[in-house]
């Protein structure tokens, strides 16, 4: 609530110049093409086929609980639409930053950082509470989980498309949303675990 109150003026703030700047000092048409792949993974549909997929992946195979917990983050964009149209926050401009990437919509929070949150979060939640996977899959999912949130937040930045604070509010947001939902699927299985026993 104070990252949402501190940015409702609009104007970009010392650190959101200074990360931006940092992160777009020594642009590379390779570093473009990387960064747009990174965040292409983001945008609604690819989001939604995404989730889907994985949703289905856990149904086939009767994890149903799981199919479920993953379908949820659809719900992430929903609460990025509201936050968004309650803030009102403009994107950034060429004013301030290199624009590699135009895009619509109010800026905070990032939605794709929510997502990436909201959807790597949920997998790592199944990963580290399943009871069939060995700990080194489990280090190695949530680390490539881990990866995908960091690089999908640099690129948002790196295109010019957010700025820092808004990376950090969909960071944030991401989080209570996988707490959340989390919280109900650890309970759901722990309820059916102590039913079996």
């Amino acid at each position: 609530m104070l990252l949402s109150f501190s940015v409702i003026d609009s104007s970009p703030k010392s650190w959101d110049l200074l990360v931006s700047q940092e992160l777009q000092e020594d642009p590379t048409m390779l570093l473009d093409m990387l960064m747009k792949s990174f965040s292409w993974l983001g945008t609604v549909y690819v989001a939604a086929i995404m989730v889907i997929v994985f949703s289905i992946i856990f149904f086939v195979f009767k994890y149903m609980r799981e199919g479920f917990f993953v379908l949820s983050c659809l719900l992430s964009g929903g609460v990025s639409y509201v936050l968004k149209t309650l803030i009102d926050r403009p994107r950034p401009t060429t004013d301030f930053v290199r624009i590699v990437e135009e895009t619509h919509y109010q800026s905070f929070p990032s939605g794709h950082v929510l997502f990436y949150t909201a959807f790597f979060g949920t997998l790592m939640v199944i990963a580290i509470s399943s009871s069939i996977l060995k700990l080194s899959w489990k280090l190695i999912i949530s680390s490539i989980c881990v990866a995908m949130i960091v690089l999908g937040a640099v690129s948002r930045i790196y295109l010019g498309a957010h700025w820092f604070t808004d990376v950090i509010g969909g960071f944030i947001v991401g989080v209570l949303f996988v707490m959340f939902t989390g919280s109900v699927y650890l309970r759901s299985k722990n309820k059916s675990t102590l039913i079996q026993e």
